[in-house]
């Protein structure tokens, strides 16, 4: 199946989005049962004959999906798909895999409430690591690792779609041309290349993780799904306080590395693998990203009095979007809120598993505001805004300023749909914003939590958020526009002067 990347009139029409409906539900629907009959799986050896009947509910779930998205996904024909017609599969995959999800968490019969397992899929498949659930470690082997799998598949979806089959158009439009992408060394060159590489990378970098964990003294089950969580940027933990239940600086040196590397860019490890080390220091986004770590480190540890070990595990854990923690920061001084709460809205570099509104737009943003003042000093002088020595357009940057005012808005519409009487002002905001952040804490007073119980007004509109955050603006506004355009194709038309 060939992808158009071109503009074309069809790009927001029915055939940018109704068309190709059967391929990414198909695939959503057969990936989201690939978790749960793993998870499934993972239950029977690890639960013995407790929860027996659900893990037998949760394996014809899994078997089932699996079916009914292939048998789906072939029904898909073969024509080119437009930028837009591939911004709107991705929306329709990831809500095809929830509703699988959603669907196996209250099979389990370990939630609340129906609510509860909607608040649970959303929060792991935007790898974002919210949870209704007070004690994770009473929950199920089988469901503690479906909360971890969901949030690895999703990350590795997102790379192959950001990388592999779109590169000028989702998880950062604008941010990755694709001439980086296939240039000298290519990272891509056709779809199962990309495969093949993207999985190599994010395949190792879990496998190093779990290694690690286990050597630092994990058991084989918390080694596996911590790896997968971090390698994710999931941040979902089987206990209530996430890697400080462990007590160990040996984990949280290997999570923060963990996590810097997950909320790297691909294609500077890829750089760095095959020698192109001039590419890699010449990164302006890395750099950034490294000044932002090392910052952030330096106004951690001497500001507040967690350890070295735990102000790294902070630090990037909100750079990543990870939302892992090991120790309680919310005691510390607000100046060291101020900053972790902005690295998580920043967020991590394009081209990673990370969220957030991205580093390279804030490189734009920081660059134009200095274009700005120059031009008031010189009126007359032009000048070009260079990002790795190469000249960014204009069109692009208006793209990246439509995406700061829809964010912006996003932010705030959130934090106002937010309001709840158990929460004072801080809190609200500082879960709005780590809700789009895909973060997963909010400060409560001098509490840092991740258990969200609240009503079920507030739980939907965080979910909500985190979709949007995940999934970025603009596939999800294309996709409600596509939609909305074939509905109102179905509605009966009256000709003029016709009765």
């Amino acid at each position: 199946m060939a992808i158009d990347t071109r503009a074309s009139p069809s790009s927001t029409g029915v055939s940018g989005t109704t068309e190709v409906l059967p391929l990414p539900f198909g695939i959503g629907l057969g990936v989201g049962g690939i978790c749960v009959t793993m998870s499934a799986a993972v239950g029977l050896l690890g639960d013995g004959d407790n929860f027996g009947e659900a893990r037998v509910a949760e394996l014809i779930l899994g078997f089932t999906t699996i079916l009914i998205g292939f048998a789906v996904s072939r029904a898909q024909g073969d024509r080119p798909i437009t930028r837009a017609a591939a911004m709107s599969m991705f929306v329709i995959s990831w809500v095809a895999m929830n509703l699988v999800a959603i669907a196996a968490f209250w099979l389990s019969g370990e939630l609340a409430s129906p609510l509860d397992a909607v608040f649970e899929a959303v929060s792991a498949s935007t790898t974002t690591g919210f949870t209704t659930v007070a004690e994770p470690e009473s929950l199920s082997y089988s469901l503690r690792f479906l909360r971890v799998i969901m949030p690895w598949a999703t990350g590795l979806g997102v790379l192959l779609v950001s990388m592999g089959v779109l590169p000028a158009a989702v998880a950062g439009a604008e941010l990755l041309p694709e001439r980086r992408i296939r240039g000298q060394r290519k990272l891509v060159t056709s779809f199962g290349i990309a495969v093949r590489n993207i999985l190599g990378l994010y395949l190792v970098l879990t496998l190093s993780l779990a290694t690690g964990y286990l050597l630092a003294g994990m058991n084989v089950f918390d080694g596996i799904t911590y790896a997968l969580s971090t390698a994710s940027t999931g941040g979902m933990a089987n206990h209530a306080d996430s890697i400080g239940h462990f007590d160990s600086a040996a984990i949280e040196w290997i999570a923060s590395a963990g996590m810097v590397a997950a909320g790297g860019n691909l294609l500077v490890v890829w750089w760095a693998i095959r020698g192109r080390i001039d590419s890699v220091w010449r990164s302006t986004e890395l750099r950034l990203y490294a000044s932002l770590l090392a910052i952030g480190f330096c106004v951690v540890f001497f500001s507040s009095d967690l350890s070295a070990s735990d102000s790294a595990v902070a630090i990037s854990s909100a750079l990543s979007t990870t939302g892992l923690r090991s120790a309680n920061w919310a005691e510390s001084s607000a100046f060291v809120h101020a900053m972790i709460l902005v690295a998580g809205g920043v967020g991590a570099m394009s081209g990673s598993v990370g969220s957030g509104f991205r580093q390279a737009r804030v490189a734009r943003i920081a660059l134009e505001v200095r274009r700005s003042l120059e031009q008031l000093l010189s009126p007359h002088r032009e000048s070009i805004i260079r990002i790795d020595g190469v000249a960014v357009k204009e069109k692009s940057l208006a793209l990246t300023y439509g995406y700061l005012w829809m964010h912006a808005f996003t932010l705030a519409a959130v934090a106002v749909l937010l309001y709840s009487r158990d929460l004072d002002i801080i809190a609200t905001l500082s879960f709005a914003l780590n809700s789009v952040s895909n973060v997963g804490y909010y400060v409560d007073g001098s509490e840092l939590r991740s258990h969200v119980d609240q009503s079920g007004w507030t739980q939907l509109v965080a979910a909500m958020g985190m979709l949007l955050g995940r999934l970025s603006i603009y596939p999800v506004l294309l996709t409600i526009s596509g939609v909305g355009r074939w509905f109102s194709r179905l509605r009966p038309r009256r000709s003029i002067g016709v009765s």
